[in-house]
């Protein structure tokens, strides 16, 4: 049955007095320079990534962190903040029993829990151990967050969570889990759970949410088309619903934080009892321009594509777009592959046409820009939420939540553009290579040409 611990690690004191005064020590085998006051959670780092309990660090995955590198980066944080004393870090184990999990099966549970529960805002290493006959992961968390500088607490509430979560995760897997009960000390974990849950947001959003959804759809098509609508990504293991949105890690078991209530076959149910009330479509308004004799016209400037813009229509006209005035050309190897992206070509172009993206700077401050205007997006959609928490009247909630949708819409434009921001001047870099060699080519036909010319 699968178990979880989780510990913190300090400095030992002893440690550090006889590492002062023996002058034989100010070298050991994990600094080179001096006295190290990380060097207990080096002692974690180096015991969590041994070679031999981790098949030679086949089974070891580093979360917002290089695992080579990874004591250093922690070091880093703490210094940023100005968090270097007190808990380092916490190691903690999630353990399986005998036969129940490969090696393999056994990190991916153990890296999607650190996902799930740290890996939002802190970096963590994950390891796991074979060398025993119960298959174990360790995970070394960084005790500051590289966030927003905030340190993790190990109380009854996160400890109820990361044992609720890894219980969750081993459902999904078929893997057996202890069941909850009162601890020998009085502690009821499942209570610090469910306290969890009515104090966070992103439960009580999400349950709001998924009522909506399940309240004007007529359909499976339609739940799953409106939770997506809304942000939300979906996914089924084991016929039971999951969901995560942006921003958090954390997957929502549905049925599981809700009740049996949100079982997939009571949601189907509850749909199929919707009544049908077609929704009126509301079409934007729209102002045609005539001209002096009453027929449409719309005269604007052609633009002339420049930098980086006439650098996707050369490419694109070279890799045969423009089928009438196209000359025929030997394409190379990765031309020809570029060939199959004609349509992303074409959307990059229009979107460098849209903005006038001429340099790459000019790339840069849009991203910039949308970047703030993501920022203020998600701040409406959070105010929204908000409102929609205070707001008894039903007709009222539901109206926010179209709002909240629209928000979402807006968000995913600005979040496709960002990455477009991306796209565009990393694929300019490398169409500059084919066109290259594609003009050598080209060159090479007119000098020949001149040579037979001369011969004659």
């Amino acid at each position: 049955m699968a178990t979880t611990k989780i510990w913190k690690v300090v400095k030992r004191l002893d440690h550090v007095v006889d590492y002062a005064k023996d002058e034989n020590k100010t070298k050991n085998d994990y600094v080179e320079n001096g006295f190290d006051q990380y060097d207990d959670i080096r002692r974690v780092f180096m015991y969590a990534t041994n070679a031999d309990k981790t098949e030679k660090q086949f089974y070891t995955t580093g979360i917002n962190c290089d695992v080579e590198e990874a004591v250093e980066q922690m070091q880093f944080v703490k210094k940023r903040y100005g968090k270097e004393k007190g808990i380092l870090a916490f190691h903690a184990e999630q353990s399986f029993a005998k036969g129940e999990v490969t090696p393999e099966m056994a990190h991916e549970i153990g890296v999607r829990l650190a996902n799930e529960i740290w890996g939002d805002r802190f970096q963590v290493i994950v390891t796991t151990h074979l060398n025993t006959e119960h298959l174990h992961n360790h995970f070394v968390i960084n005790s500051v967050s590289f966030k927003d500088g905030l340190k993790y607490y190990s109380n009854h509430v996160n400890t109820a969570i990361l044992r609720r979560t890894s219980d969750e995760l081993c459902e999904e897997y078929g893997i057996s889990v202890l069941e909850e009960k009162t601890c020998k000390s009085g502690i009821n974990y499942n209570n610090f759970y469910q306290k969890s849950l009515q104090n966070s947001d992103y439960y009580k959003f999400a349950k709001e949410d998924i009522d909506y959804a399940i309240k004007h759809s007529y359909s499976s098509k339609d739940f799953h088309k409106i939770l997506n609508s809304m942000g939300y990504t979906y996914y089924y293991r084991a016929e039971k619903l999951s969901i995560r949105k942006e921003l958090h890690k954390r997957n929502i078991r549905v049925e599981r934080a809700f009740g049996e209530e949100y079982s997939e076959e009571n949601i189907r149910r509850r749909i199929l009892a919707n009544d049908f009330i077609p929704e009126e479509k509301i079409y934007p308004y729209r102002i045609s321009k005539t001209n002096y004799f009453g027929t449409k016209s719309i005269f604007k400037k052609k633009y002339k594509p420049k930098g980086i813009v006439a650098l996707y229509y050369y490419y694109r006209y070279l890799l045969g777009y423009h089928k009438k005035n196209n000359t025929p050309h030997k394409l190379t190897e990765e031309m020809r592959k570029d060939i199959a992206k004609m349509d992303y070509y074409s959307e990059l172009a229009r979107f460098l046409c849209k903005y006038k993206l001429e340099l790459a700077e000019n790339v840069d401050d849009l991203k910039d820009k949308k970047l703030r205007e993501k920022q203020d997006i998600l701040n409406t959609r959070n105010r929204l939420y908000y409102k929609r928490g205070n707001t008894e009247n039903e007709s009222e909630k539901n109206q926010i939540t179209r709002q909240i949708i629209q928000v979402t819409k807006e968000l995913d434009k600005v979040k496709k553009e960002i990455k477009m921001c991306d796209e565009v001047v990393d694929n300019a870099d490398k169409m500059k290579e084919p066109i290259r060699q594609v003009e050598e080519k080209e060159q090479e036909k007119v000098q020949k040409k001149k040579v037979r010319r001369y011969d004659r």
